[in-house]
């Protein structure tokens, strides 16, 4: 079979993201900002669409009224065609981009608990988020989905970090940011947009690019949530089996044609490895790789916590998180804390301490796979705490 090329599998990928993309932000129509029609769709456009021709250059649909011939000048025809052009995307806001200070990524492993933190986290007033897992903004942009390197793996370096990879992905971001109380950035007022956000984000993807988004975003801070190997693995088995977690269905080359959660470098050789197997490498790459580039960073820009920690004494944990970050505390947070942290929204099944045991067997036979990793990082925990 022949493989597909970097632009066709991108194509592919927009329309798998589409239901995902429901869940986003819909730009609504501003008077006050400036639009600019979309390179290249001029093919797609609606009817009525002679008033886009002035949107060729930067202007506000106000500008644009004043332009039009009397035949066009019909208010609910007008707003009717702009309207529709944006949701289409054939049709966006050009802005200038807001200042990203010192965004915040959780790094690690699938199913290690950072849809938790993500979620408690995002509550508190300063922090911006795009309330999901940013897959379809990161590999949206050709040069950084995995076809474009013909499947190698998620990993990115700093050498990725062009600059036009750089400000599509930060404009990716901007154009679905929504605060706490689901407030669409692009849909507040022009002049009451703030100027300077904190950005939160979290995608397990994101172990195998620290280097990338350090060098896209140079004041970023990183919280490295671990979970230890028997009830993280336990976990990814389960997401396996339960094929919620699909990141690439029917992988060029893999056999059993759909690949769940991060694709690790060195994927190709586990052809014949259990899913157990498959999840101990996985949890170990996600975990050595932040281990290992978290290493090249001051120590003032990440901090490393416990799941189990979060899940005990989650005020405590979320106190300290904020100390490193530099968050306002209010009543809302203090209300979510003030009692036992939820399940998750991708929780498959209620969490225990020894749920892990229902796969007790295939996890005991790959402990030797993740020992060094694990060993290493919980020597760490024991010896200091990293948030200060």
């Amino acid at each position: 079979m022949p493989e597909r090329s970097p632009s066709s599998n991108s194509r592919i990928l927009n329309r798998q993201l589409l239901g995902k993309l429901k869940l986003g932000v819909k730009p609504k129509l501003q008077w006050d900002a400036s639009y600019k029609v979309v390179d290249n769709s001029q093919s797609n456009f609606p009817k009525n669409s002679q008033v886009l021709e002035f949107f060729r250059t930067s202007l506000t649909p106000e500008e644009v009224w004043h332009h039009l011939p009397p035949e066009l000048q019909n208010s609910e025809d007008f707003a009717n065609t702009l309207k529709k052009s944006i949701a289409l995307r054939l049709l966006k806001e050009d802005f200038q981009l807001p200042e990203f200070d010192r965004p915040i990524f959780i790094v690690s492993a699938p199913r290690a608990g950072s849809t938790l933190l993500f979620e408690t986290l995002s509550q508190f007033p300063d922090l911006w988020t795009i309330g999901r897992e940013s897959h379809d903004i990161m590999e949206g942009i050709p040069e950084l989905h995995p076809a474009f390197r013909n499947y190698i793996s998620n990993r990115l370096t700093a050498a990725d970090a062009l600059p036009h990879v750089s400000l599509a992905l930060r404009d990716g971001f901007v154009r679905q940011l929504r605060d706490r109380s689901k407030t669409a950035y692009i849909n507040l007022p022009v002049k009451e947009r703030p100027q300077k956000i904190r950005f939160l984000e979290k995608t397990p993807k994101n172990v195998l690019r620290v280097p990338f988004l350090q060098a896209v975003f140079p004041d970023a801070l990183f919280i490295f949530l671990y979970r230890e190997p028997k009830g993280n693995i336990s976990s990814m088995i389960e997401g396996w089996k339960a094929k919620r977690f699909i990141s690439y269905p029917k992988l060029p080359g893999w056999q059993e044609k759909n690949w769940s959660f991060l694709l690790i470098p060195g994927w190709q050789s586990l052809q014949n490895c259990s899913i157990a197997e498959i999840a101990a490498y996985q949890w170990k790459m996600a975990n050595s790789c932040i281990w290992d580039n978290l290493q090249s960073l001051p120590s003032s820009c990440w901090c490393l916590l416990r799941y189990e920690d979060l899940i005990k004494e989650p005020k405590k944990v979320i106190g300290e998180i904020r100390e490193f970050v530099g968050l306002s505390w209010d009543g809302k947070i203090e209300e979510k804390l003030s009692q036992s942290l939820p399940n998750s929204a991708e929780t498959i099944s209620p969490p225990s301490p020894n749920k892990w045991r229902k796969n007790e067997r295939e996890i005991l036979k790959i402990l030797p796979i993740v020992e060094p990793t694990a060993n290493l990082i919980e020597t760490k925990l024991n010896d200091f705490n990293n948030i200060t």
